[in-house]
């Protein structure tokens, strides 16, 4: 078992920004490691022990793409299960953030961790089956609940969205079926 799967013998803790970009845009991140490898994916990262989900954001979209969030709001957080090919369980809990200013990738900017980094219309990036679900509660872009349900299913996830205007006071909770 390599370094990179044994973090995911347990449930990681994380959490994930949407920062607009420029004309529209938003920023991705070519995924080196996790179950979503290779993927375009938005920012984000493991929540270390005794740091808030808000800090943890700030600090991740800074070192995968260079940008300094300044007022990062919360609007979901989701449980997201799955399988390596190898059929050994991964679980993630993301809180995810959206940012409302614009914010340019510095150029030649080399994200910490990640094999490349884009800022781009959504429509116009391969986006991994969990974005669509992301996305859409960002209210950045539409798509058919049972588009995402299908694209999740294909990728044998399970994804529970929690939203609402205060996340973990009063919310509502969404599983789409693997």
């Amino acid at each position: 078992m390599s370094d990179q799967t044994t973090r995911y013998q347990r449930i990681v803790v994380a959490a994930l920004a949407v920062v607009p970009g420029p004309g529209g845009t938003i920023t991705f991140v070519h995924q080196r490691n996790g179950p979503f490898a290779g993927n375009w994916l938005l920012p984000g990262g493991g929540i270390e022990v005794g740091e808030c989900a808000r800090d943890a954001v700030v600090r991740e979209a800074f070192e995968e793409v260079g940008c300094l969030l300044r007022d990062p709001q919360p609007f979901a957080v989701y449980e997201i299960i799955g399988h390596w090919p190898d059929g050994r369980t991964y679980h993630l809990n993301m809180t995810a953030f959206l940012e409302h200013a614009e914010h340019r990738v510095p150029r030649d900017f080399a994200g910490h961790n990640v094999d490349g980094v884009r800022q781009d219309r959504v429509q116009d990036v391969p986006l991994h089956s969990t974005d669509y679900r992301i996305l859409v509660d960002a209210g950045v872009m539409s798509c058919p609940e049972p588009e995402i349900a299908r694209r999740l299913a294909a990728d044998g996830i399970t994804m529970t969205a929690f939203t609402g205007s205060r996340i973990g006071v009063a919310g509502e909770a969404r599983t789409a079926p693997r």
